[in-house]
């Protein structure tokens, strides 16, 4: 059996009690700024300074300098983990700018549109690091990933192929997660999200609260949609991002009736 991961965020571990088991593919999903990165980078620095395990860090939507100067903005400071070999990033992102230097901590891919590329040299990495039943894999994010194939309907199917290896070699065989954000909803993407949600194990919904949002309020809030091999509540969880992170902010629940409404006798 899997072991479980605590994620050390107070108000996710609450819907997760045991944890989230080590042989889990999960899905961070949702809007445009509704929190995902925050919610991404607080569970990606809690494995290395408090869990102590190695992390790859899959960066398609910048360079690693900008995951580094966003984690930096909450006091999470990733330098020495990146020193220490404890924490690698996949820089899937910078063959835009073709970089003439890369840093030691950073694997450069040339063409990501190339999944093959990209895949042999995460499970290169994996195996370098020796994650085993040990650390975990980010990805920010598989939309950006498809965009990269974008006119190419076939291209796009291969990329959730490959999705699913990543999901077989990784979580399944290593017992290391993988936790993936992805932007919803997007038209172009529509027909994929099914597809998507349906190969993963887990899925974090995160959302604008749609009753604040038609007054004008952008209320943050998650909850566990999916969660194969573990106990979860599907509540809301309404949280702001505050200097330290992901904060739970309790709102009133709902006490739903069963008694029948009473009606008034007529006299």
């Amino acid at each position: 059996m899997p072991g479980l991961l605590e994620t050390g965020i107070e108000a996710h571990d609450r819907v997760l009690p045991k944890g989230i088991p080590r042989n889990t593919m999960m899905i961070l999903a949702g809007e445009l700024g509704t929190g995902k990165s925050v919610l991404m980078g607080e569970l990606f620095y809690n494995i290395l300074k408090k869990r102590k395990e190695p992390c790859i860090y899959v960066n398609f939507e910048g360079p690693p300098i900008a995951v580094e100067q966003d984690m930096e903005a909450f006091g999470w400071d990733i330098t020495p983990y990146l020193e220490s070999g404890q924490l690698k990033f996949l820089d899937c992102f910078s063959f835009r700018m073709e970089p003439t230097q890369v840093s030691p901590y950073v694997h450069y891919v040339k063409d990501p549109r190339d999944l093959h590329s990209v895949t042999s040299a995460l499970f290169s990495i994996m195996e370098e690091m020796k994650m085993l039943g040990r650390g975990a894999v980010f990805v920010d994010s598989l939309t950006e990933m498809f965009t990269l194939v974008q006119e190419d309907r076939p291209l796009i199917f291969n990329m959730l192929d490959g999705v699913k290896s990543w999901r077989a070699k990784g979580p399944k065989e290593k017992l290391v997660p993988f936790f993936c954000s992805h932007h919803t909803p997007l038209r172009a993407y529509a027909d994929l999200d099914d597809l998507l949600f349906y190969v993963v194990d887990g899925i974090l919904d995160i959302r604008f609260n749609p009753g604040f949002a038609d007054r004008g309020l952008l209320v943050k809030q998650f909850r566990v949609r999916k969660m194969k091999g573990a106990p979860h509540e599907t509540y809301w969880v309404t949280f702001s991002v505050t200097s330290k992170g992901v904060t739970e902010v309790p709102l009133p629940v709902p006490v739903l009736s069963t008694e029948k409404p009473r009606t008034s006798k007529k006299k």
